[in-house]
């Protein structure tokens, strides 16, 4: 099993340059764009654990937010609270073992924040698995070297390049010594040593990883790691008890070069040092280390006899690897009951420890969804994006409902319901429904534009052109150009739409420069007391209108029997008032209110997801819609 790990040492940068060449766009918006104030747990097994120490070094550095790296049981052990809450990327080169699907097959049940995958080989079982899931993200392109060894090496730095182009989209290959060596403190036989403490800074982790994993994996010797400073909280004594077939493995960049030679020149001098140095003071310097840590377990493998790429594997081995434990680790995440799923949504996990308020909200959710079974409505008012489209960019401005969408609607229009849709858009909506709707179930579509100011019939649209031509509101103006005085145009990427009785403000921010927009402009509505003028968020802008003339409450015209879907419940959100009626589903955030806006959907599901859901639990007979939804 394996092939010689010199021949591939010998494609590392034909690699590089590859992975220089992939678009990774994708990867880079999921890491350091989309949610990026939420953390990253980084899965993967083997070799591509290290590659996950990398992606949390990264995340760490751009997004200033905690990550860790887990192996797929440490996921499963971590709790379905970690699985629901926290953004997660998988790592896998060939994407086929089971560790990695057992671990994607729970983040689909769970995960509620974003999913990413990574593989390096086309139609892989992960790959798979996850096109029945549009919602999580993957990346898979095909490797142009052959399946690695025994051990991960063009695979790992592929991985490697791929994340850190994703981090600042600069080329790395041209500053990298392909032939890079380590060097020793003095000569003694790398043979005879047995045991290797490796020590690392920041940089050096995922490196570290590495080594450990390479060396245990081939069996070249037992590995154990410390940071610098940890080193010296004991882990120093092994040295003076068991030193003689044992060895240090310094990892050393610019910027702990001085803390390791101090480190070090505090050990005897009889104490055996392998330096992997780079002088790179960017992410690039990982990589750096990373195939100078390659030529020395290339090296060590030549010193023990032993391939690293063909090491031999025993029986048992293969055993061990396919062993299929899916079916154990379901006592580890039991089925969640919705009810459950659907309180914690409400309260978060730490709604659990007061008892009876936990069961104050159950006793409400399940009156509530005995409400809505009970309920004959004529009319469902929805949210447009985050709960009919998707919210990524690329979806808000495709002219045309998803196919799954309309093909859910057209069965409730075929039998005399009405729809209802408030946004806070303008036009684009109603053409994307023209577009996808037969022209004789126009009469039974109502748009709200502008969050409800402007409520016209499928068809109407000219009559928006004159309504945008009213006069444009003084006091939003007054604010519009305050906020440019507090944040000067240039520091933040944002543009303002202004709509009468509304002003957008939209635009490439990140989240950190969203929710400065949204609070600078809460502290203008403070401080000049404007009273008149309310404050709302969506999934892709802020819009602040004026509020006895601007409502999504105001495209309910029966309440009694208007079901209202959306996707932004809490209290700054554009849906929050439209979902404060007692007959309202949530696709995503909801409010705190126990009567109203619930997410009732199963675990792991949101947005386009939640929605679909609910429609399917939803019959039209003679214009009446009657729910059957069960918590």
């Amino acid at each position: 099993m394996g092939k010689p790990f010199k021949g591939e040492l010998k494609m590392l940068s034909d690699t590089i340059r590859w992975a220089e060449q992939q678009d990774v766009t994708r990867l880079a918006w999921f890491l350091f764009v989309e949610n990026k104030q939420i953390p990253l747990v980084c899965i993967g097994s083997g070799g591509s654990l290290s590659a996950c120490h990398y992606a949390v070094q990264l995340y760490q550095q751009r997004n200033g937010v905690l990550a860790q790296a887990m192996t797929p049981l440490q996921l499963m052990y971590s709790g379905r609270e970690v699985l629901r809450s926290s953004k997660l990327l998988f790592l896998s080169a060939s994407g086929k073992n089971k560790d990695i699907l057992n671990a994607v097959k729970y983040g689909v049940k769970y995960n509620e924040t974003g999913m990413m995958s990574l593989t390096l080989r086309k139609n892989n079982p992960t790959e798979e698995l996850l096109n029945q899931y549009p919602k999580v993200l993957h990346w898979c392109e095909d490797i142009p070297n052959e399946k690695d060894g025994f051990l991960a090496t063009n695979s790992l730095l592929a991985t490697f390049t791929l994340l850190n182009r994703s981090f600042d989209g600069k080329l790395v290959g041209d500053k990298i010594a392909f032939d890079g060596t380590y060097s020793k403190n003095y000569e003694f036989n790398l043979a005879n040593i047995q045991n290797f403490i490796v020590l690392y800074g920041a940089a050096g982790e995922s490196v570290a990883w590495d080594i450990e994993s390479k060396l245990t994996e081939a069996a070249l010797g037992s590995a154990l790691l410390s940071d610098y400073r940890n080193f010296g909280h004991g882990r120093h004594h092994w040295f003076d008890k068991r030193g003689e077939n044992s060895c240090i493995i310094a990892l050393v960049t610019p910027v702990e070069r001085e803390l390791t030679y101090k480190t070090i020149g505090c050990l005897p001098k009889s104490v055996p040092v392998i330096f992997i140095e780079t002088e790179l003071q960017t992410t690039a310097a990982s990589i750096d280390m990373l195939l100078k840590a390659f030529r020395f377990v290339n090296d060590l493998g030549e010193a023990r006899g032993i391939d690293p790429g063909k090491p031999g594997v025993p029986g048992y081995g293969r055993v061990l690897y396919n062993l299929n434990y899916f079916k154990l680790t379901n006592r580890i995440l039991p089925v969640q009951k919705t009810l459950d799923v659907a309180v914690l949504r409400k309260l978060g996990v730490a709604g659990r420890d007061n008892t009876p308020l936990w069961e104050h909200y159950s006793v409400a959710c399940q009156r509530f969804v005995h409400q809505l079974n009970r309920g004959k409505f004529t009319t469902i008012a929805f949210d447009y994006d985050g709960t009919l489209s998707a919210p990524d960019r690329k979806s808000r401005f495709t002219n045309r409902l998803c196919d799954e969408i309309r093909d859910a609607l057209i069965p409730l229009l075929e039998n005399g319901a009405l729809i209802v849709v408030a946004t806070g858009r303008g036009k684009s909506v109603g053409e994307s429904f023209q577009e996808s709707i037969d022209q004789k179930y126009w009469p039974q579509i109502k748009v709200g534009y502008y969050n409800g100011a402007c409520l016209l019939v499928l068809g109407e649209e000219d009559k928006l052109k004159v309504w945008r031509e009213q006069p444009f509101d003084s006091e939003l103006k007054a604010l519009e150009e305050e906020l440019k005085l507090r944040l000067p145009e240039g520091c933040v990427d944002y543009k303002f739409a202004e709509r009468s009785l509304q002003l957008s403000i939209e635009g490439e921010m990140t989240q950190t420069e969203s929710q400065l927009v949204y609070e600078t402009c809460r502290e203008i509505i403070w401080d000049k007391q404007m009273k008149d003028i309310r404050i709302w968020r969506s999934s892709h802008s802020v819009d602040i209108v004026v509020y006895h003339e601007v409502s999504k409450q105001r495209v309910i015209e029966d309440p009694e029997r208007t079901l209202c879907i959306g996707d932004y419940g809490t209290v700054e959100g554009n849906d929050y008032e439209m979902l404060t009626s007692k007959y309202s589903l949530s696709v995503d955030r909801v409010s705190k209110n126990a009567e109203s806006c619930w997410n009732i959907a199963p675990s792991g599901m949101k947005g386009l997801d939640a929605t679909l859901y609910y429609l399917s639990r939803m019959k039209a007979n003679e214009g009446k819609i009657t729910c059957k939804f069960s918590v």
